[in-house]
């Protein structure tokens, strides 16, 4: 029977149950079974369903935090409101604390580049989560600690008047730091490009953040929160523009930098041995020469340790793969991608090449489904579609995402754990959810799939691509079916909470979502980057009775959720937007 099994055979069982109440019934049983359960149950869950280590004292409520997630992205359930820094800003080049006022003087908005990360302590409550954007000339940089941490700092907020903290939403302190580039002039020297250093690619308690700027400068700023300073290293780049960064995972950390539009270079990070010259590049490759007519340098992204991607055009091959070696970059790409070959030609379908371009380039998560450390990525491109990429395929692309209400252009692209990504498009402040899961691949929650439905004759409802229809015919059909959200709000926020002077929110309704930023696959946070503000997605249930542990402080300790006050608990300074939302649908469904 069941309770005579062995530990080594119940925890095989565990690995395959289905939901976290299969494993409560287990420990209904019987009281070996119920003591299994308390010592072994949930991590064995936790490792089956979900792929995650955790200690054994905490696996339940990770597993607890981990299916909530997924219920509120399945059920869409999630606040969203705009950032702004707090009344108490460290300048991290005066050590003076101030209010944030923001750019000034600028007739169209800065174009915020986004980066975060998150780290997790011994407990799934116990977080650190460092979040940071440019606004024109400056460096906005905000950290948030939660659990045992967090709960301490709100005890000693009222203490020291020189503490940093002040209370966020759910009980959670922030500190905020601003950086301006010294002697920099808005518009001339706004930073086009940023990226955080991860924990382990870093030492000590400083954080570590690389930028480039329009005027030239490439630059590795350390960041001592703690003593309210920074320095910058400087790279050499000539002067010229910095269009892209990308920061490798390897454990010497590479910087790769495009410059000028026409070139891309390998740099070494070297935060731990500051030099006063200028670093050079290790190597340098000028993927466009003067007089060719392929457009443009957009984007550059790690893929894996070895292998660097960018996305150029308009060009019959907008993706370039380049190895690296012992002597820095390849002279010549490893391979090229064009996005006209791939099963379209296997079919036979003839079509007349065309050219596009290629925006930005992520690498699938190692641990998401069928990702890889060998180079399995995601391009979105000026055709308004998003490709999945194997170099271990010998097709250009294996999987094509499509939204059939709307073809805008793909400026930003995120992964969002083992299950979807997030897309951000050209017009209309529009985020676009598509969901990577794919058949057998084992994550929690499998969608069922439809019965098909016959055929309809099309009608011109739908977003005619022509590049879609060089596909109809081949072994691999565009995936659909994914759901939208306008990030430009319904509802008036300006003035509707008077505690903050300074509101911010995009200069225009029609923005485009220029980066976006999820600090981890646990995280319910979405950063996305619009013209002159920066919106934050909170995934999460107002009418959640079970909240995930993440809340369990303000749960415990804040008087509005004793009262059970929906509006005080998630709303508690009017500044909730109201959002469009809309599912995409399939080409059958519109027809």
């Amino acid at each position: 029977t069941l309770d005579k099994l062995p530990v080594e055979l119940l925890e095989m069982v565990t690995n395959n149950l289905g939901r976290p109440k299969d494993i409560v019934n287990l420990a209904l049983t019987c009281g070996r079974l119920r003591q299994f359960v308390q010592l072994y149950g949930w991590e064995a869950f936790l490792k089956g369903r979900f792929g995650l280590l955790r200690p054994s004292g905490d696996a339940k409520h990770t597993v607890h935090g981990l299916t909530t997630l997924y219920r509120n992205w399945d059920r869409k359930a999630f606040t969203a409101r705009f950032l702004e820094p707090g009344a108490k800003v460290t300048s991290l080049n005066s050590r003076e604390k101030t209010r944030w006022r923001g750019p000034q003087g600028q007739t169209m908005g800065y174009q915020p580049s986004v980066d975060s990360y998150e780290e997790m302590g011994s407990a799934w409550v116990d977080r650190k989560e460092v979040l940071a954007w440019s606004a024109g000339a400056n460096i906005v940089i905000r950290v948030k600690e939660t659990g045992h941490k967090g709960a301490r700092v709100c005890q000693e907020m009222g203490i020291n008047a020189d503490d940093p903290h002040e209370p966020g939403m759910f009980g959670h302190p922030n500190a905020w730091y601003t950086y301006k580039i010294p002697e920099s002039f808005e518009g001339r020297d706004d930073i086009t490009a940023l990226k955080l250093l991860r924990p382990h690619q870093k030492s000590g308690d400083s954080e570590y953040a690389v930028f480039g700027s329009a005027s030239g400068r490439l630059s590795l700023l350390s960041a001592d929160l703690e003593g309210g300073r920074a320095t910058e290293q400087l790279y050499d780049t000539g002067r010229r523009t910095v269009g892209s960064i990308s920061i490798s995972a390897a454990s010497e950390t590479l910087i790769a930098a495009t410059l000028g539009d026409t070139s891309i270079a390998l740099y070494p990070a070297h935060y731990d041995q500051p030099s006063q010259d200028p670093i050079e590049a290790l190597s340098e490759v000028r993927l466009i020469e003067q007089g060719m007519r392929v457009g443009r340098l957009w984007s550059t992204n790690f893929i894996s340790e070895s292998n660097v991607a960018i996305g150029l055009g308009p060009t019959l091959e907008p993706i370039q793969i380049y190895a690296i070696t012992s002597s820095g970059l390849t002279a010549e790409p490893i391979r090229k991608i064009n996005l006209n070959s791939s099963h379209s030609m296997e079919s036979g379908h003839s079509a007349r090449p065309y050219n596009t371009s290629v925006y930005p380039i992520i690498p699938i998560p190692t641990e998401s489904q069928g990702g890889s450390t060998e180079g399995v990525f995601l391009s979105g491109g000026y055709d308004g579609l998003v490709r999945l990429h194997d170099l271990r395929s010998p097709h250009d692309f294996e999987t094509i995402f499509w939204d059939v209400t709307n073809d805008s252009a793909i400026y930003s692209l995120a992964c969002q754990g083992l299950e979807r990504f997030v897309a951000g498009s050209s017009m209309h402040s529009m985020l676009k959810i598509f969901d990577l899961r794919f058949p057998g691949s084992h994550a929690y929650h499998s969608i069922p799939l439809p019965t098909p439905t016959p055929s309809k004759s099309k009608s011109q409802d739908y977003t005619y691509s022509a590049v879609i229809d060089r596909f109809q015919d081949a072994a691999t059909k565009p995936v659909t079916g994914g759901w939208n959200v306008f990030l430009s709000p319904r509802n008036n926020t300006p003035g509707a909470a008077p505690r903050h002077p300074y509101r911010p929110g995009p200069r225009t309704e029609d923005s485009p979502v220029y980066s976006l930023s999820i600090p981890s696959s646990t995280s319910p946070n979405i950063y996305a980057g619009l013209e002159g503000a920066v919106q934050n997605l909170h995934f999460v249930s107002v009418l959640d009775t079970h909240p995930d542990p993440l809340l369990s402080y303000a749960k415990d300790h804040l008087p509005e959720w004793q009262d059970h006050n929906v509006k005080q608990i998630y709303n508690p300074h009017n500044d909730v937007l109201n959002l469009g939302m809309y599912e995409q649908g399939s080409e059958e469904g519109l027809g």
